[in-house]
């Protein structure tokens, strides 16, 4: 059943890789074999693949895919377009780090998703050799890269945590026509023409919780006095916590924090993408090259996973809990019918779900194989 199911992947990824046909069926392999067992442990993964040569002779295979392949992340960024069907509407883009350590060695991810359907899909992605936050220029170049390989595609908005923040970076977006909502801290400074420099903490004091404030007319962050900084609403919100949520808009401020809130759905792909998924956390390899090619690899998984499980809630849509959210990620359900699939759908069946999976647009009818 696997080896249909390679064979099928593999055809239908010729089409937008420029790999030969034996990486095309390592990549296959490593596709299905992540899906299957949630790791990216190679020499686990080498055991279960189909093939006559010995456990040894398969690792050694794998290993020198990642020695020696080096994805255009243009032709997998336009993949997983494809895909999800995203082609054509606006984006809603979420930025954000993941970052864990392996030994001494610090594994930094800087990752621009795309908001979709309750969850974040892998888009483009840089490794950072450093610990901590990242730079302004580290984000215009993840952004530079969006803009050639997508030129015409409209963005609705970028969202951001409160690492993603700075005059540089903020004014970069306002010149190049990105929408942004981005969370401010509370002991920055803002002002405008009518106050001078005041924290944002102080002007939030007297807010209860759950109270939201809107700030009259449009404000610049700093202590200085700076006309290059570039201006934008602000919306403040105390949350139950008592902590304050501060988001700096280009757009709507009453919509602001609902947009902001979108942005936590990233950390929901972190989490598709490691401990509650493929696995990416077990990987042993330090090389940020090797690692950009296996997030690639991972992206892949993923968004088949993400195509399977919109396919899977038309046929048993996932409850609504009281907290208003599903039962079941439409992640989860596409990854838990995929594994069902290579148990138990026959090959027909196998090469059917590969075809219509990578086919077709998001789906309007349910899954046409009954392996449920």
């Amino acid at each position: 059943m696997s080896q249909i199911f390679t064979q099928t992947l593999s055809v239908s990824l010729r089409e937008h890789t420029a790999l030969s046909d034996s990486r095309l069926e390592t990549l296959s392999w490593l596709v299905r074999l992540i899906i299957q067992f949630g790791t990216v442990c190679l020499w686990r993964l080498a055991a279960h693949v189909d093939s006559p040569a010995k456990k040894d002779s398969v690792d050694r295979r794998l290993r020198r895919f990642f020695q020696y392949v080096r994805f255009d992340e243009a032709l997998i960024a336009r993949l997983i377009v494809h895909l999800t069907g995203l082609g054509g509407k606006p984006w809603e883009l979420a930025l954000d780090r993941t970052n864990w350590k392996f030994g001494r060695c610090d594994i930094n991810i800087l990752m621009l998703a795309i908001v979709h359907n309750g969850v974040c899909v892998p888009l483009l992605w840089t490794m950072l050799d450093k610990a901590g936050n990242s730079n302004t220029a580290e984000r215009i170049d993840l952004m530079g890269r969006l803009r050639q390989i997508f030129p015409e595609q409209k963005i609705l908005r970028i969202t951001g945590d409160r690492e993603f923040i700075g005059n540089a970076w903020i004014g970069w977006l306002h010149k190049n026509g990105v929408p942004f909502a981005l969370r401010l801290k509370e002991n920055m400074h803002v002002w405008n023409e009518r106050h001078a420099p005041v924290k944002l903490s102080r002007i939030a004091q007297r807010l209860n919780k759950k109270e939201r404030l809107i700030l009259k007319g449009t404000w610049r962050t700093g202590q200085d006095s700076d006309q290059n900084a570039p201006a934008a609403r602000i919306v403040i919100m105390r949350l139950k916590t008592g902590e304050l949520l501060i988001v700096f808009t280009s757009g709507r401020p009453a919509a602001a924090l609902a947009a902001y809130r979108k942005r936590w759905r990233i950390e929901t792909l972190f989490s598709c993408l490691k401990s509650r998924g493929l696995g990416l956390e077990d990987t042993h390899m330090t090389n940020p090259d090797k690692l950009s090619t296996l997030t690639g690899v991972l992206a892949i998984a993923f968004a088949l996973a993400f195509k399977t499980g919109l396919w899977a809630a038309r046929r048993t849509p996932p409850k609504i809990k009281s907290h208003g959210f599903p039962a079941r990620a439409i992640f989860a359900m596409g990854l838990d019918t995929l594994r069902k699939t290579f148990a138990a759908a026959n090959p027909a069946q196998i090469k059917n779900l590969v075809l219509c999976i990578w086919n077709t647009k998001n789906p309007r009818k349910p899954l046409p194989v009954n392996v449920f």
